[in-house]
């Protein structure tokens, strides 16, 4: 067989650690292993078990809220990153509070700010924005420049220093214990677009939100619980989930995450996600720490992948399986790979940190069978563009062949 010589006697694929497993969904025979059953750091292919968590426990559309009604409007966040975020402008959730006296009701449990393994230097590039329960403008500030300075959300407009002229190109900094920030722009008519997450505390919060509701806001730790709730959605489930999958963006995907642990009644998260792994049969064969795979300490095989993989699958028709997931040679993070002679063959997610790049989903061959596959690289020295290549070579093959 072509494909498994290409994976046992490749240069490429000899200098690193690579695992490969091809599974057909409709007859549930694995056709081709490779490493297998080894675990790999998975990087945002992380965000397929997220997907697959959110298709088994949300509706039609995302929860922001459970809500109750006294003299206050008392609101238990569910960690839903949509809400306020600027690439959504209709903000349905946003219409069922506005201009209301507010008590938000916070969880005792502690949410830290960045998961397990994450790098702390790491905290004013946007890929890393900061967690919290209830997310609020992306938990980012947005600061661009076309004909003047824009800054959403507009409060931060008094925390930013301009400087013209004094630093090449166009650059953001913001301190590390304070959302102050520092501008450089090449001339006052520099075109640029920055995202930086800003700090998040329960003050700030309780600021954004009465300038934006323009009613007062009080933050409480008092019990939500009991019945008698009603529960307020803001984005629909499917197209949220392919903006997170399509973009990797790692902030939708660790709220997406707790948003399904808190509807599920879960404020410990790493006790929501054995849940779902002991649901789904992988107690033992991962070890999943985060929603986005930014964490190192995730440790995946390919076989957990497919399984996971497989569970989509059967949670949801093809129309959207290809709506959620890059095209290749088409969309998302694979719009420059996997191209097809006339249309898409791949539909799958990119996982990659330094030395180190996993691509899973789907692969729809020649004959017209779908089939589901996990292609993990870890440990490689080589540029990412010669193992994407050689990896390209293989999936062809089987697109051919099969």
């Amino acid at each position: 067989m072509k494909v498994k010589k290409s994976l046992k006697k490749s240069v490429i694929f000899a200098n690193q650690f690579t695992g490969f497993l091809l599974f057909d969904p409709q007859s549930k025979e694995y056709l081709l292993e490779h490493n297998a059953d080894l675990h790999f750091t998975p990087a945002s292919n992380t965000k397929i078990f997220t997907t697959a968590a959110c298709l088994s426990i949300f509706n039609d559309s995302i929860p922001s809220f459970k809500v109750k009604y006294d003299s206050l409007l008392h609101l238990y966040p569910l960690g839903d990153p949509t809400f306020l975020h600027p690439d959504f402008p209709s903000q349905p959730a946003i219409s069922k509070i506005q201009g209301k006296s507010v008590t938000v009701h916070l969880p005792y449990t502690e949410l830290t700010a960045f998961g397990p393994g994450w790098a702390w230097d790491d905290y004013q590039y946007s890929f890393q924005s900061e967690r919290s329960w209830l997310p609020i403008y992306g938990n980012e500030v947005r600061i661009f420049n076309s004909d003047t300075l824009h800054v959403i959300p507009s409060f931060f407009e008094d925390y930013i220093d301009l400087y013209i002229g004094e630093r090449p190109g166009s650059f953001v900094h913001r301190s590390r214990d304070y959302n102050l920030f520092n501008i450089w722009m090449e001339h006052d008519s520099s075109q640029f677009e920055r995202k930086i997450p800003f700090q998040y505390s329960d003050e700030l919060l309780a600021t954004l939100l009465e300038d934006t509701i323009n009613a007062p806001i009080t933050i409480s730790n008092e019990d939500f619980s009991g019945p008698g709730y009603d529960i307020i959605y803001n984005q629909s489930t499917i197209p949220t989930l392919a903006v997170m999958m399509q973009r990797s963006d790692n902030f939708m995907a660790e709220q997406l995450l707790i948003t399904a642990a808190r509807l599920s009644g879960h404020n410990n998260l790493n006790a929501f996600r054995a849940k779902i792994l002991d649901l789904w049969g992988l107690t033992n064969d991962i070890q999943w720490v985060d929603g986005s795979g930014l964490s190192r300490y995730n440790l995946f095989t390919p076989r957990a992948l497919v399984k996971t993989l497989n569970q989509i699958y059967l949670a949801t028709d093809w129309k959207n399986i290809e709506y959620i997931f890059p095209n290749g040679g088409k969309s998302g993070t694979i719009k420059n790979w996997y191209s097809g002679v006339n249309q898409p063959y791949v539909f799958a997610k990119t996982g990659t940190l330094s030395n180190n790049h996993c691509l899973s989903g789907f692969i729809v061959t020649n004959s017209g069978r779908k089939l589901i596959f996990s292609f993990m690289n870890n440990n490689y020295l080589t540029p990412v563009s010669e193992v994407k290549a050689e990896m390209q070579k293989v999936l062809e093959i089987i697109r051919d062949s099969y």
